[in-house]
C-alpha cells in the first residue's frame, strides 16, 4: 500500500520567509516555536502506537505555516521511523541534510537518533531569536553558521549582540533567558545532555507565560499593584502568585491590612524591561 501525506493548506508559506521581519512578533514567533517543538514531540512518541519518526531536516524552511499562524512540520522525504518500542541509534551510510542544521555527531559517526532532530530544533529557534538563517553564503569562514555563532558568543560575548534589532524592544528578560536557555541545551554536544522535545515545549510555554504576563496582564495593573500587595492581609501570598491572578484578585478586591477594601483595574502605561538597555 503506498502511503501519502496530506498537508492543510500553509497560506502563508515558510517560517523562513518571517525570520528577518520586525513585524512578526516575539509573541508569534513563541507560539510557533511551541508548535514546531509540539510536532516534533508527536513524532518521536509514537503516539498511538504509532512508529517514532526522525525527520532528520528540521528547518525553517520545512516548517509551513497557517492563516492564523500555525506551525506544522513538512518535508518529510529523508525521514525514517522504528518501532516505539525500541530505543535505536540508527547507522546511516549516506549522511544527508541540510548544512547548519545538521547534528554534528550525525556527520561525525554516521549514527542517528532523535537527539539528532534536537539539535535542528534548537538551530531553528535560534533562527527565530536571532532573525538570520542557519547559513549564511555570504560568509566563508565557520562563522557563516548560526549554531557555532551562538555557541561562540555563549561562551565569550552576550548572546545580545546576535539578537534580532526587530524584536528586542519587546522581550522580557525572564522570557529570554527561558527560551536561550533550552535552546542552547538542544545544541549541546553530548546527545545524552540535549532535553526531549516535550522538555522543548514545557520550556517554551514558560517563556510564553513570562511574555504574557507583560504584555497582557501586567499592562494592565495599576502603576502602584505592588505596594497594594504589600499593603494586604497576605502580603508573601500575593506577591508570589501569577500576574494573570494578581490581576483577577485586584478586580474583586484585595482587604487591606486597616480592613479596607483596594480594588483597581486601571490600566498602566509601561514600558518593557529591555533586552537592548538590562543586557
Amino acid at each position: 500500500m503506498k502511503k501519502i501525506i496530506v498537508y492543510e493548506h500553509a497560506s502563508n508559506g515558510c517560517l523562513s520567509r518571517y525570520l528577518n521581519d520586525a513585524s512578526f512578533s516575539w509573541y508569534t514567533r513563541l507560539k510557533i516555536c511551541i508548535d514546531i517543538a509540539n510536532g516534533l514531540k508527536y513524532l518521536h512518541g509514537g503516539d498511538g502506537g504509532q512508529d517514532v519518526v526522525i525527520h532528520r531536516d528540521i528547518k525553517s524552511s520545512n516548517i509551513l505555516l497557517t492563516k492564523d499562524w500555525k506551525a506544522k512540520i513538512c518535508g518529510f522525504e529523508l525521514s525514517l521511523t522504528y518501532p516505539t518500542n525500541q530505543k535505536m541509534e540508527l547507522a546511516i551510510s549516506d549522511v544527508v541534510g541540510s548544512p547548519g542544521y545538521c547534528d554534528p555527531l550525525y556527520w561525525k559517526t554516521h549514527t542517528l537518533t532523535k537527539e539528532s532532530d534536537i539539535y535542528s530544533l534548537g538551530v531553528v529557534l535560534f533562527e527565530i531569536l536571532c532573525g538570520r538563517s542557519a547559513c549564511l553564503e555570504e560568509y566563508t569562514d565557520e562563522y557563516r553558521f548560526l549554531d557555532v555563532s551562538v555557541k561562540r558568543h555563549f561562551q565569550e560575548e552576550p548572546l545580545n549582540d546576535i539578537l534580532f534589532e526587530g524584536i528586542k524592544e519587546q522581550i522580557v528578560l525572564k522570557s529570554l533567558f527561558t527560551f536561550q536557555e533550552i535552546a542552547f541545551q538542544c545544541l549541546h554536544e553530548k546527545r545524552e545532555e540535549r532535553p526531549t522535545a516535550g522538555e522543548v515545549v514545557t520550556e517554551l510555554q514558560k517563556a510564553l507565560e513570562y511574555q504574557e504576563a507583560f504584555e497582557i496582564w501586567e499592562a494592565k495593573l495599576p502603576r502602584n499593584y505592588k505596594e497594594i500587595l504589600q499593603s494586604s492581609k497576605c502580603p508573601k501570598t500575593n506577591s508570589t502568585i501569577a500576574t494573570k491572578d494578581i490581576y483577577n484578585t485586584l478586580s474583586k478586591g484585595i482587604l487591606l491590612k486597616d480592613d479596607n477594601l483596594s480594588s483597581s483595574s486601571t490600566p498602566a502605561n509601561r514600558t518593557t524591561d529591555s533586552i537592548s538597555t538590562a543586557l
